[in-house]
């Protein structure tokens, strides 16, 4: 492993002070003073006692960003001109890292394949088990099953999240999650980041697609973090239709895509 490699890390938050701590502590452990590194704190206008929690970890490597609350890659977007590292970590609030031999499998993957930019690890739920995400690209038609339920065209809702790769096999990936990302920074920034116009959903696959078009996006579950993953979409109006919202402009810049 390179030891130069100097790692950041930016966490966006919105009153997350039931979990940031344990998130940023994870970062801390797997880091284990093997990298230089840097973890921003972007705060999205929190009014509960995140910023408060966060000011009481001692770690000189945390810097806190107080930012207007413009939405999920607004948030991340504020610390590109502060990037300096070799690669980036796009966190959020709610995710751990498991060790630092994870955060170590992760960075040999990225040094020794210099053609990738993104990296997308096996995402798992607080019980171990997977969070399927690693999907295809959206379409019209998987984004409406979406809220119809898991038995609604099953076959294509698991082709969707390919399913049948078994979540074991390092394969190129076309939507990767934005709960965790590895990015390599000169891909990051040559790409300017997250596209600003989604509030929330859909920027993690717009950004993906950027990455993909100038390098490489790449599935690696030899690597996992854990994310205690709440899908407030389906059962809140507000977040429907600002999903829907993201999906218009994701297929307004992309191309309308319907199966």
């Amino acid at each position: 492993m390179e030891q130069k490699s100097y790692l950041s890390f930016t966490i966006v938050t919105h009153n997350n002070q039931s979990n940031i701590e344990n998130t940023i502590l994870s970062i801390i452990k797997a880091v284990n003073n093997l990298f230089t590194y840097k973890v921003f704190i972007v705060d999205n206008e929190s009014v509960d006692n995140t910023i408060e929690i966060v000011k009481n970890i001692n770690c000189p490597q945390i810097e806190i960003i107080p930012s207007k609350n413009r939405g999920f890659g607004f948030g991340h977007n504020v610390v590109l001109s502060k990037l300096e590292s070799t690669y980036h970590f796009i966190v959020n609030p709610d995710v751990q890292i498991k060790n630092k031999n994870t955060l170590q499998i992760m960075i040999n993957y990225m040094n020794q394949n210099p053609n990738v930019g993104l990296l997308s690890p096996l995402i798992l739920n607080d019980d171990g088990s997977v969070q399927h995400l690693f999907r295809n690209r959206p379409t019209v038609v998987d984004a409406a099953i979406r809220f119809a339920g898991k038995n609604v065209l099953r076959k294509r809702q698991e082709k969707f999240i390919n399913l049948a790769s078994g979540y074991n096999q390092i394969l190129p990936i076309e939507n990767a999650s934005g709960s965790f990302m590895l990015v390599r920074t000169n891909i990051f920034k040559k790409v300017k980041g997250f596209d600003e116009r989604y509030f929330m959903y859909y920027e993690d696959s717009d950004l993906t697609r950027k990455i993909n078009e100038i390098s490489s996006a790449m599935f690696v579950p030899i690597a996992s973090v854990t994310h205690s993953w709440e899908r407030a979409n389906g059962s809140n109006v507000r977040y429907m239709l600002i999903m829907l919202n993201s999906l218009y402009k994701y297929m307004h810049k992309w191309g309308w895509t319907l199966w």
